[in-house]
């Protein structure tokens, strides 16, 4: 299975279904330029198990929904990992908590080409890192990179990829949230099955405020702040949304912090 020189990077692929074990199989090495080897394929946490103990993978590729114990559970169960973790699922509801457990990606499928090559890049820089530290060198301090800069956007009716400077502001709606945002210069909105709290902590904060706990805002739109009995801020030129009053002060800061100046 693996005919790879010695600094290659061992991983091994979890999913029940056999034939998408064999489908990221060929996608890992035909497509990326990183020697990747395959220490085997597992359609179960119980098989993977036994794969992890025995190869010590420098990372594993893992589904998420599986029968018996699904990757959340089995990770838990796991700690501390030693590995690095990429998610690949069908399903983009749980991207908050797989990056809760430090996972260095977060694939949808069908997989995109362009995202594996980026997720195993990830990978290489980290495996990079810790040979640096494992030598005795200290790691050169680098700006964190987000982890992503798009956020997928899904329901039963249609699929946006959307760059995070082109959502506009989200707004509760209960369990669910409505998404603003912009596609080809025009506005658009999509009610996303997860709530405003969940973008909260997966939107980066560098953009993003929660101006009321029902909005959460990007902070580039925003081109007027009016203070009343109520305040509001104007996003985009026509958006009129309420900002909570204990909030009010705390936005004033923020927008100063982060150099959103003209505001």
């Amino acid at each position: 299975m693996c005919h790879i020189p010695e600094k290659s990077i061992n991983i091994i692929i979890i999913d029940d279904e056999k034939e998408a074990c064999r489908n990221l199989g060929h996608l890992l090495q035909t497509y990326t330029d990183t020697a990747i080897c395959i220490k085997g394929f597992a359609c179960n946490t119980v098989e993977a198990e036994k794969l992890i103990r025995l190869h010590t993978p420098d990372a594993i590729f893992i589904d998420i929904e599986m029968p018996g114990e699904n990757a959340f559970a089995f990770l838990q169960r796991l700690q501390p990992v030693d590995f690095e973790i990429i998610f690949v699922t069908a399903y983009d509801e749980y991207a908050v908590k797989a990056f809760k457990l430090n996972a260095i990606d977060y694939l949808l499928k069908p997989i995109d080409i362009t995202e594996l090559t980026n997720a195993v890049q990830k990978l290489k820089e980290k495996q990079q890192l810790k040979k640096l530290a494992a030598a005795g060198f200290p790691a050169t301090p680098v700006p964190d990179k987000p982890r992503s800069n798009q956020i997928t956007l899904r329901n039963h009716h249609q699929i946006e990829i959307v760059d995070f400077r082109q959502v506009m502001y989200i707004e509760a709606n209960g369990n669910y949230s409505r998404i603003y945002f912009l596609r080809d210069h025009i506005e658009r909105s999509i009610i996303m099955s997860h709530s405003i709290a969940e973008y909260e902590e997966l939107l980066p904060a560098t953009l993003f405020y929660r101006i009321h706990k029902s909005y959460l805002v990007n902070c580039m739109y925003i081109q007027k702040i009016q203070r009343a009995a109520i305040p509001t801020v104007t996003i985009a030129g026509k958006y009129k949304l309420p900002v909570g009053r204990r909030r009010y002060p705390g936005l004033l800061s923020y927008l100063k912090t982060n150099n959103f100046s003209d505001v």
